[in-house]
């Protein structure tokens, strides 16, 4: 698409589009030389200007990223991806806090060009603070130096307000320019600073003119309500879904990983191996669509973290158990459960500092990049086929997975039913990644697995600890506090195996394969 049809498409209010392209032009023009900004990328701020509301009548909330995803996907008329990544990266940094390590649109560029994006960012989200208001009132009538940086010098009737907000979005602007931005309001009969041009009167490169849009706004765009995402129509091309959800995954991720890196709650690992098992499981979703030979070495680089992150949160799950039976073990042991304990955490922070260790590696911010890459190209990736042509048979497919495990009942060897609680959680993930265009009706079927799934989810947990435990109880001082605390978890493991029949049976039924049968015509 173009960036008119964009505009058009998205019902994009193109009077506080237009004026923040302008205002932010402005201030390129000012800021050029100081900053030693890219003049041949002045268009790619005017564009990411034009463009930064884009996502707002989809998912006002997400608008940025939901933006960040239809530029990367649709703005396809004359820019390289390069160019696209530029100004998707814009749109995803316009608004709420920017986290350039975590973007998959800026991840996926190399050094120049992301210092290129971070600096149109920065000034996109300056112009966008100075028509907060969406009046298109504040004029900006010159920017002049000063000795710690720059001034605005603004006049209107909401200026004090739209520059205040202005400068609240300077953040980042004091971040990758190291200077400092305030303003003054210009009332009638103030003298301008020497050497600055109105912003009205200021000159437009001829390449800037050619995306000058057209006036007026739709005026029932915006009591049109919310569009449907592109990316939930079962016409959508399979790879592009992917791509979304894949952007999405790996950011989850990498926000996953700076609050690891923290360590201040144990949610956070959770969360990071998470991601890690969405990530695989829509790039097993997307093998038929994808020609690249890497897709592999895609997998094993996201399983290498699942599996550091494993490690540690193993423990955390046992520790957690451990803590929360403790008042149930005989008050004799419980000198020996503090030294438990103790040993547990010493192997927790072992495998925690592997876990950064392996995220602090020079070729694990390379592998970042190299996926992030693959999800911002289009060139192998087959967007023909579409959701609606394998999304039925793919969601069938993991359910008789699902079933082959039931050969005239359930599995009676843990390691069986651990593979069955993978096949189901890989069917889960199948009908949540088709969630945007299955709409409500999949609740109903992911809620059913959720509760098989975490059924069998105790009992892993268990054979978990079965393992973890088992040098500490050959030990002399832990052994029969591990012994005592084992009885009680045996006798729960017991209680959930004469249940799982029951629960298996919700999702072995006519009933439940109905529900199937009518998401897919859904489809």
């Amino acid at each position: 698409m173009s960036i008119d049809v964009l505009l058009t498409t998205y019902q994009v209010d193109r009077a506080h589009a237009r004026q923040v392209a302008d205002l932010a032009l402005a201030l390129f023009d000012a800021t050029a030389e100081p900053y030693s900004l890219n003049a041949d990328g002045r268009y790619l701020l005017e564009v990411g200007a034009l463009l930064h509301n884009v996502g707002l009548t989809t998912n006002p909330a997400e608008h940025h990223l939901v933006g960040r995803d239809l530029v990367l996907g649709q703005l396809t008329d004359g820019f390289t991806p390069r160019e696209r990544a530029i100004v998707a990266a814009q749109v995803a940094f316009h608004r709420k806090k920017v986290r350039p390590q975590v973007e998959p649109a800026y991840l996926a560029l190399g050094n120049k060009a992301r210092t290129e994006a971070l600096n149109y960012a920065a000034l996109l989200r300056v112009a966008d603070g100075l028509d907060n208001s969406q009046s298109q009132t504040t004029v900006l009538h010159a920017v002049s130096r000063t000795a710690g940086g720059f001034c605005l010098h603004l006049a209107g009737p909401y200026a004090q307000e739209d520059g205040a907000r202005a400068i609240a979005k300077a953040d980042l602007w004091s971040r990758v320019f190291g200077e400092s931005l305030d303003m003054v309001i210009e009332h009638a009969g103030d003298e301008m600073p020497h050497g600055f041009q109105l912003a009205e009167e200021a000159a437009q490169p001829e390449q800037a003119q050619d995306a000058l849009i057209a006036q007026p706004d739709d005026p029932e765009a915006s009591e049109a309500g919310l569009l449907e995402p592109w990316y939930a129509q079962a016409t959508t091309p399979l790879a592009e879904l992917g791509r979304v959800l894949l952007r999405r995954q790996l950011r989850r991720m990498l926000l996953a990983e700076r609050d690891v890196r923290a360590d201040t709650d144990i949610e956070a690992v959770h969360a990071l191996r998470v991601a890690t098992r969405r990530l695989r499981a829509i790039l097993r979703l997307l093998a038929p669509v994808y020609s690249g030979s890497d897709l592999r070495k895609y997998n094993r680089g996201i399983g290498r973290i699942a599996r550091e992150a494993s490690a540690v949160r193993d423990r955390d799950v046992l520790l957690d158990d451990l803590s929360r039976r403790a008042a149930s073990l005989p008050t004799e042991l419980q000198p020996s459960l503090g030294t438990l304990i103790e040993r547990l955490g010493s192997e927790r922070k072992a495998a925690y500092a592997a876990l950064i260790k392996h995220l602090n590696r020079d070729d694990h911010a390379a592998f970042v990049q190299r996926c992030a890459q693959m999800m911002n190209d289009h060139t192998q990736w087959d967007d023909q086929p579409r959701v609606c042509d394998l999304g039925g048979s793919t969601i069938w497919r993991h359910y008789e997975a699902l079933r082959a495990y039931d050969r005239g009942g359930l599995p009676a060897e843990i390691a069986q039913l651990h593979m069955m609680r993978i096949e189901g959680k890989r069917m889960r993930y199948v009908l949540e990644l088709f969630s945007d265009t299955l709409g409500e009706c999949a609740e109903t079927a992911v809620n059913a697995l959720v509760g098989f799934q975490d059924h069998l989810g105790e009992l892993n947990d268990l054979d978990v600890a079965r393992a973890l435990l088992a040098p500490h109880r050959r030990d002399a001082t832990t052994g029969a506090v591990v012994a005592a605390y084992m009885t009680l978890r045996e006798e729960h493991g017991h209680q959930l195996i004469a249940e799982l029949p029951e629960r298996w049976a919700q999702l072995n039924s006519p009933a439940y394969r109905q529900i199937l049968v009518d998401l897919m015509l859904n489809l």
